[in-house]
């Protein structure tokens, strides 16, 4: 059976995919940076599936330097950054993960303009997008059958 590791900040995407993949998937769950790392390495191979938004994680289980970002990118408003680095949290572990070497498909629950989705492409490889949680689209993307 193949395996699907999970990354959000709650329990619906990993609920979803049990329910409506988990004939196909064994569902992996971690819900930040730290546990994604230690189920990557774990379970080698596993296609992701990722929540971009982490709006409900705390500040101390994000990645990203909040100081550095506010820095750079908000003129030191850390009140802006912090909500950067949850708007982005999915794609910054994706970054974590592709750094220690984990290059299989990515896929994102969102609907990315193309231009940010072949951006993406350039930047972590294969990395995939559905606009909806709909398991036929989601089970093709994560290079399930129809």
């Amino acid at each position: 059976m193949k395996r699907l590791l999970v990354i959000e900040d709650g329990t619906e995407y990993a609920e979803f995919a049990r329910l409506f993949l988990g004939s196909e998937f064994r569902v992996i769950a971690a819900q930040s940076a730290a546990e994604a790392v230690c189920a990557a390495e774990a379970e080698p191979g596993c296609a992701l599936l990722i929540d971009l938004r982490f709006d409900r994680a705390s500040q101390d289980v994000l990645t990203g330097d909040l100081d550095a970002t506010a820095e750079r990118l908000f003129a030191g408003d850390r009140v802006r950054a912090l909500r950067h680095l949850q708007d982005q949290q999915g794609v910054l572990i994706l970054a974590e993960l592709r750094k220690l070497g984990h290059r299989q498909p990515a896929v994102f629950v969102h609907d990315f303009p193309s231009r940010r989705l072949e951006n993406l492409r350039r930047l972590y490889g294969d990395v995939r997008a559905v606009p909806s949680f709909d398991a036929q689209a989601l089970r093709l993307a994560l290079g399930g059958e129809a």
